[in-house]
């Protein structure tokens, strides 16, 4: 079968989708679209692409067969739906919507279409983490019951006061409580758990750092899943310290996990009855159950960074059109993933107070 002809929607976001298609085997880019003629430019220089479009309505009437929905955070569910409602598959970065009405929205339209809706929550293609997941499938973890992650990133700099020509992330994560980015964290845990989340409640530390900010410099997330099992999730994107954006803990019956804190750290494994009491092993020593999609694509193209399985994820997307099957990430799990850090706002807002999160079907 023919490659899938993706167009790119958003040419600035955009631009690691697009160099990562060049890996991913079943795919093709075909098209690139964005408002700036400036931007459109420079994308088709770098990558020699030929096909660019300045309008959603020119690429939608295109004979691409996907489109990656890269565009700015708030209209993902207005570009998801308008790619579905035009029979085009849909690859959207995250997060899937922002707020709970667009969730509903988007889960609507996924299920009206006959075209495919998967979500991009990359941090779930990260090579260490895909070790660790293929040890909790293989049973070495036994029973999860706790997980954790960290999203502490120094991003004051990308944070534009609102009289001063403000963007989306100022509205979003500057002038919102809770964690409104919350499935780079979540969403590698909801994978291993696979449970959705029942309830949240967030507490935070108030606002240090920018007089004029709504946010708290750090908040805290605890979900507990529909089994009763429990998460904690740290955001911060304003104190001034080292970023640690990729930090996840795992813990089982039969196994403990936590990545990296900081620089020279290793990522580290304890397993019941099997490491010594009291002592850690490196990850590296169970490299057998690195995924075989890992060892089948080229070093240049995927790296251990927290972006280097995005070759793999965009090849599991081409698969699932292909071959017609369920996309690894569907849009129940992207709704899923999104809706806690939304319900968190809700809950921090109310001083702590437990809140539901919607069921969606």
């Amino acid at each position: 079968m023919e490659p899938i002809r993706i167009g790119i929607l958003g040419a600035r976001r955009g631009m690691r989708h697009a160099r990562a298609i060049q890996y991913a085997a079943g795919a093709s880019l075909t098209a690139i679209c964005d408002v700036s003629e400036e931007a459109l430019g420079r994308a088709s220089d770098e990558l020699g692409v030929e096909t660019t479009f300045n309008s959603l309505e020119a690429l939608m009437d295109s004979d691409v067969d996907a489109v990656i929905v890269a565009t700015p955070m708030p209209v993902h569910v207005e570009h998801s739906i308008a790619a579905l409602r035009a029979g085009k598959h849909v690859l959207c970065e995250v997060t899937a919507a922002t707020s709970i009405e667009q969730c509903h929205e988007l889960v609507e339209a996924a299920n009206q279409s006959e075209a495919k809706y998967m979500f991009a929550e990359n941090y779930c293609y990260i090579r260490s983490w895909s070790i660790v997941l293929e040890m909790v499938r293989a049973g070495l973890f036994g029973e999860l019951y706790y997980g954790e992650a960290d999203q502490i990133q120094d991003f004051k700099g990308g944070l534009t006061h609102p009289d001063q020509g403000s963007n989306w992330r100022t509205q979003e994560l500057a002038l919102r409580r809770g964690h409104q980015y919350i499935t780079h964290n979540l969403g590698p845990l909801y994978q291993a758990f696979r449970e959705r989340i029942k309830t949240v409640c967030c507490m935070g530390s108030g606002q240090h750092h920018m007089d004029w900010a709504t946010a708290d410099d750090t908040c805290v997330v605890l979900c507990e899943t529909e089994r009763g099992k429990l998460i904690r999730i740290r955001l911060d994107f304003f104190s001034t310290r080292p970023d640690n954006f990729t930090y996840f803990g795992l813990q089982g019956t039969g196994a403990a996990y936590e990545a990296p804190r900081g620089p020279g750290e290793a990522h580290k494994i304890h397993i019941a009855g099997k490491t010594p009491r009291g002592e850690w092993q490196s990850l590296n020593d169970f490299e057998q159950y690195l995924p075989a999609s890992w060892r089948q694509i080229s070093r240049e193209a995927a790296d251990a960074g927290y972006d280097g399985g995005t070759p793999l994820m965009i090849q599991d997307f081409a698969s699932c059109i292909i071959n017609d099957t369920p996309p690894p990430i569907d849009v129940i799990d992207a709704v899923n993933m999104t809706a806690p850090g939304l319900m968190s706002e809700l809950s921090r807002e109310r001083g702590g107070t437990p809140v539901e999160v919607p069921k969606f079907d």
